[in-house]
């Protein structure tokens, strides 16, 4: 090998100083949040903090690490179990955390057995450094020379204590540089100043205020506006296209926006703001604006400013859900469709007619499937109910709520149903519209419905389709 690439290539060199300069920034990194007791090498996990339970477990893997490096555990396997007894969390309670854990390369799996990976303890110490420690920000003032004007003895040199969040001692330094050179350098290439910026938001303290520019002709419109004007101003004072759900739910509030049903409309404009999940356990949330929205929210600025209209995103008005097919059937055709559809089908018409009443103006359970889970509950029976009306009543599609109410089965919170995945293959159309089985989900529903005729079960894992 050359020696110009033995050069390059030195730069990849460490020695056990180095290692050990790394092993002692770690140690000083972890010992806010973790103790090892000495006899035993069990891991303390500080109670001082609220830390949710992925954050638990990867601090309880970083002192397992710390430990055998010391010499204890050695033979330990770290399962899943262990980690939970440790860490006091219930094991159904731990195993999406975890799960996302080792999704996301942070944590190994080997076989049974869980492992930090050395190479990203650091990058999670520092996330919970900045979530949870409070830094001290120390600022000084001199004492002013005396005059020759009485006044008041002044104590002399003080040190004054303030204690910030990491995120906030940031926010504070960005909001001081607000109106240097740097911002309107920034703002040159957007062709705004930060009078123009200043003409549409008022920072008051920690929140940035819309003034003008927001209003829609109806709460849809307006919420997708202030939404985008807040978060592309966030972007251009603080150099951030993320904002925690509550904070901007808060701007949005002292702004005068209405906010009910804004998290509905914001979700139909996915391109323009994402609404993102906190990690596995966690209950917060964040709204993160795109290119396009970013793009869009300077579009809306310069419209405001200059008293044109550019901004092109249409706001229509909501679409009615499609009407189901009415059920129009005489009483003759109705028995004479039952009996052909028993026997192309090989069912016992008399335990089909023991199990659903069937009428001219529809059909009802009379004895519903034997399930705890509402979800699972409805989605069965919507596809027994929604096969004989297919196949007898000869309807396409139907009222699920109605089907439901009909056989006295709970109809409560029918929009979930679209979010399971049985649900999701088998039927075409949304529950609060006309609902309509896909053809997998009709095979799969006459498999079920001759299931529910012998033993009045089904089960909606047992299709091949």
């Amino acid at each position: 090998m050359s020696e110009k690439k033995l050069e390059i290539l030195k730069d990849l060199l460490v020695d056990e100083e180095h290692t050990l300069e790394d092993l002692r920034r770690l140690v000083s990194k972890s010992k806010p949040f973790l103790k090892i007791e000495n006899n035993t090498g069990g891991i303390i996990i500080s109670s001082e903090y609220p830390f949710i339970t992925s954050e638990k477990a990867v601090i309880f893997l970083i002192g397992i690490y710390f430990s055998k490096e010391i010499g204890l555990n050695q033979d330990a396997q770290i399962t899943s179990r262990v980690i939970s007894e440790s860490i006091d969390v219930k094991p159904t309670s731990l195993s999406g955390p975890l799960g996302e854990l080792v999704r996301n390369k942070i944590v190994y799996k080997d076989g049974d057995s869980y492992s930090i990976k050395y190479y990203d303890i650091e990058k999670q110490l520092n996330i919970l450094t900045e979530r949870y420690l409070l830094k001290e920000t120390t600022i000084q003032t001199t004492k002013k020379p005396r005059t020759r004007k009485r006044q008041k003895a002044k104590s002399p040199k003080t040190t004054k204590k303030v204690y910030l969040s990491s995120n906030a001692s940031k926010e504070k330094i960005q909001r001081e540089k607000l109106e240097g050179k740097e911002t309107e350098k920034n703002l040159e290439e957007y062709e705004l100043t930060v009078n123009n910026l200043y003409s549409i938001f008022n920072i008051d303290g920690s929140n940035i205020i819309l003034l003008r520019g927001f209003k829609g002709a109806n709460d849809r419109e307006t919420h997708v506006k202030s939404t985008l004007l807040l978060l592309t101003a966030n972007k251009l004072f603080f150099g951030s296209d993320e904002l925690n759900s509550s904070l901007l739910r808060n701007y949005l509030k002292i702004s005068g926006v209405p906010l009910k049903n804004i998290s509905t409309t914001l979700k139909k404009y996915s391109t323009l703001i994402i609404h993102k999940r906190g990690p596995i356990g966690s209950t917060k949330t964040s709204y993160q604006i795109t290119s396009l929205g970013f793009e869009k929210g300077i579009v809306l600025m310069k419209d405001i400013i200059n008293t044109t209209s550019h901004f092109d995103i249409s706001f229509k008005q909501k679409i009615r859900a499609e009407k189901a097919q009415p059920i129009q059937i005489t009483n003759d055709k109705l028995i004479e469709n039952i009996k052909s559809f028993s026997q192309d089908n090989d069912i016992d018409e008399e335990k089909l007619r023991s199990l659903f009443d069937f009428q001219i103006e529809g059909i009802r359970l009379l004895i519903k499937p034997k399930e705890r889970v509402r979800k699972i509950l409805q989605i069965k029976s919507l596809m027994l109910l929604g096969i004989l009306l297919k196949r007898i009543y000869q309807v396409d599609n139907f009222n699920g709520k109605k089907l439901l109410k009909d056989s006295q089965i709970i109809s409560d919170r029918l929009d979930l149903l679209d979010k399971n995945k049985f649900y999701y293959r088998y039927f075409s159309k949304k529950p609060k519209s006309a609902m309509e089985l896909t053809y997998p989900g009709q095979n799969h529903a006459l498999k079920m419905l001759k299931d529910y005729l012998k033993t009045e079960e089904c089960n909606l894992k047992n299709g091949t389709d």
